[in-house]
């Protein structure tokens, strides 16, 4: 009997947190999650070579990894989580003590005794005062060792517990900045042992079919976009920035958010990608019946426009995303290799998700899982995990007569365009994007470009994920304010003054809420004011 060929994609993924003019990040979420698990999950495979697998970059992560590895990324809460005790300032002191909490707390926190004591002592607003010296370096150091891979947490300091001393931060700084230093060097080190492949994602993670036509799912979207040089742009600029990065052509694409049309199959497969991925949604709404009895027909690549077509199990991907984490690693385990076993001989199993951030919420960042998954799939002589290139090779693919328009959320767009807020956010992209193009012949070309480099920016997928009711975070203000920011350094570049209104928060539920966040260093101009 032939195997069962597994393929997991792990997506990663952040927003582009950093302001093109003050130079500064605004939040500090790739750094953070490079100490956790865009090292760790490669390096894992060392331990299972016959694993292989899909790990799916997108250029915009990569950028900020490389600023933070070279040093140069002016991130206040980077800095903020090491500044000597001693020298923080009253509103500092503050600032530790109402962000360097992560969530989920019963994963990130409570395995840590004092660091746990610490938080039940913050939520007590009456006793913020309360906190001496000595606590506001303990919450440094705890701060940084929880967002640490945990097979790579320094274990004198995780059993030294408390009592941390100024040179202790020093050394974990170092610690820390070994392993960013160590991310993309990691990936490029697997990818050319043949354990893993690099897959990518247009430049600024934006939804491809918005940009190329607004109106592809939904005629009634009240903002008319158009913008197919956009979308070629930021995808044939990913291509060339990761064959620079890692010295092979990406063959694959995750479209961001797993959004796709019958225009950008083509528009892919003419920039140079033979295959991508997205939800089994999809290909249900292309015509393809995947009722309990036709489930089989999940199973295999599919062809369009010159592209293969993978449609990944959304079952088994959430199960690992959203599911696993609630029960003891081995059983988790246990139970998706059962399930990949009762599919029939042959077949071919598409994983796609995040390849982050649900490991906040399993124990021990997942590690344990994972081991055991992997493990097992190893040593089953009825399963095979392959790239999704290898088994583009090994799978024929069938023909797909047309592939529908949509995403991993629902088949469709509407988070990104289904809401008054999105339609306003959309609205000051194409109002930015005349202003800019109406400048090209009167600005110099690398104000130009800076600007259009904000364009592409504020065209990706994350500002409208906040936008209208779908979703909400504590972080609401910050992509609120950030995503105007972006639209207002486009008109900074070009010499025009900001439009009335771009000071408003478009997320409406923002009223009365506190946006905390570092304050950013001072503006540096880059052109005469």
């Amino acid at each position: 009997m032939q195997r069962v060929l597994v393929s997991f994609l792990w997506h990663m993924h952040q927003p582009f947190y950093k302001d093109l003019v003050r130079q500064s990040y605004v939040m500090p979420w790739a750094y953070l999650h490079g100490t956790k698990d865009y090292f760790g999950m490669p390096a894992l495979l060392e331990e299972f070579p016959q694993v292989h697998q899909t790990f799916n970059l997108v250029p915009s992560l990569v950028v900020q990894l490389e600023e933070y590895a070279r040093g140069e990324a002016r991130d206040a809460l980077l800095e903020l989580a090491f500044k000597p005790v001693d020298q923080l300032t009253a509103e500092e002191r503050s600032l530790v003590i109402e962000r360097f909490f992560p969530v989920p707390v019963r994963t990130m926190i409570q395995p840590f005794p004092r660091y746990f004591e610490l938080y039940e002592r913050r939520n007590n607003t009456s006793r913020h005062h309360a906190f001496s010296d000595q606590d506001i370096r303990d919450i440094q150091v705890w701060w940084t060792l929880a967002w640490m891979d945990h097979d790579r947490r320094p274990k004198d300091m995780v059993e030294k517990r408390r009592d941390f001393s100024e040179s202790d931060k020093v050394s974990l700084r170092r610690r820390v900045e070994q392993i960013i230093q160590s991310i993309i060097p990691e990936y490029r080190r697997m990818q050319d042992r043949g354990i893993i492949e690099i897959s990518t994602t247009p430049f600024y993670h934006p939804i491809l079919p918005i940009l190329i036509d607004s109106r592809v799912d939904d005629g009634n979207v009240p903002v008319a976009v158009q913008f197919p040089y956009d979308a070629r742009e930021q995808l044939s600029r990913s291509l060339t920035f990761m064959r620079d990065r890692f010295g092979v052509t990406p063959q694959g694409l995750w479209p961001s958010e797993g959004s796709v049309s019958n225009d950008v199959a083509l528009l892919a497969s003419s920039v140079g990608f033979r295959w991508m991925a997205t939800d089994e949604g999809i290909l249900s709404k292309s015509g393809v019946d995947l009722s309990w009895g036709n489930r089989s027909r999940l199973y295999q690549p599919y062809r369009r426009n010159g592209m293969t077509v993978f449609f990944r199990d959304r079952t088994l991907s959430d199960l690992i995303g959203f599911q696993y984490m609630n029960a003891p690693a081995t059983e988790s385990a246990r139970d998706l290799i059962r399930r990949l076993k009762e599919l029939p001989g042959g077949s071919h199993v598409t994983i796609a998700l995040d390849g982050e951030n649900p490991w906040d919420y399993y124990p021990n960042s997942g590690r344990d899982f994972l081991r055991r998954l992997f493990e097992g799939i190893q040593n089953d002589s009825s399963l095979q995990a392959v790239t999704l290139s290898e088994a583009m090779e090994r799978r024929p693919a069938e023909k797909l007569d047309w592939l529908a328009p949509g995403s991993w959320a629902n088949a469709n767009f509407q988070i990104w365009i289904g809401h008054p807020e999105d339609h306003q956010a959309w609205r000051w992209i194409v109002r930015a994007r005349e202003a800019l193009m109406q400048r090209k012949d009167d600005v110099p070309e690398v104000d130009w470009n800076l600007a259009y480099e904000e364009l592409l920016i504020a065209e990706g997928s994350d500002w409208m994920w906040w936008f209208g009711n779908d979703f909400s975070s504590d972080s609401d203000a910050i992509f609120d304010s950030l995503f105007r920011q972006h639209i207002k350094n486009i008109y900074h570049f070009i010499g025009l003054p900001e439009p009335e209104g771009l000071d408003e928060p478009i997320k409406k539920s923002l009223e009365g809420r506190k946006m905390v966040m570092a304050p950013p260093p001072p503006l540096q101009m880059t052109k005469d004011q």
